[in-house]
């Protein structure tokens, strides 16, 4: 009898503690679900350009991609941080969704032979404005599967203009006014001015 007793102690005791560590497990370990950056969907131009400035320069200082272009491209895609896919999903270039990554479908409008079409495609889900940044500086670095040097003249482009037009040259976007539209929004909006900073 003492010894059965004994036993369902220790055997409790040992439940406990495997409880206890348990529950310090679970209130310790990093949350399961990361923490998405939310945005006004009614943000103006000026506030957009200026949330964003600072990871752009920052990609302009690794990678040598103009800050002004980064901004236009972003401004221009995600209509200043207005459209869903840029306030909801934190995507600032309208950039597709590959293997298991977080993604959405969405309809978007594509020009193909001169014809603007209506589609749906899964469009990539970012945590942040910074990772979305992120992930259009690895577009330009490595380019595309058939062609990693497809970008390469963004990043060895002596000015904004250049970048731009290396950019519509090399297929980035299917508007045929792609780099005008660009030159135009960094013109209007000064952002040439992100360009010049100290290293």
């Amino acid at each position: 009898m003492q010894k059965k007793t004994l036993v369902a102690i220790l055997m409790g005791g040992l439940a406990l503690i495997a409880l206890a560590g348990l529950t310090v497990f679970l209130v310790n370990r990093p949350s399961q679900m990361p923490t998405r950056e939310s945005h006004p969907a009614d943000m103006t131009v000026k506030q957009f350009i200026k949330q964003i400035a600072p990871a752009a320069q920052a990609e302009q200082k690794k990678y040598h991609i103009p800050a002004s272009i980064v901004i236009a491209q972003a401004g221009l895609e995600s209509d200043w941080g207005r459209a869903k896919l840029a306030y909801q999903y934190n995507n600032l270039f309208g950039m597709k969704a590959s293997g298991h990554q977080a993604k959405v479908r969405l309809e978007t409008k594509e020009t193909i032979n001169g014809h603007t079409k209506t589609v749906r495609q899964d469009f990539a889900v970012y945590d942040s404005w910074a990772d979305s940044i992120q992930a259009h500086a690895k577009l330009i670095l490595n380019g595309t599967v058939d062609n990693h040097d497809r970008f390469k003249g963004v990043t060895t482009a002596k000015d904004y203009q250049t970048a731009a037009w290396e950019l519509q040259k090399n297929g980035y976007a299917t508007d045929p006014a792609y780099a005008n539209k660009l030159i135009y929004a960094i013109q209007k909006f000064n952002l040439d001015r992100y360009d010049h900073f100290a290293n």
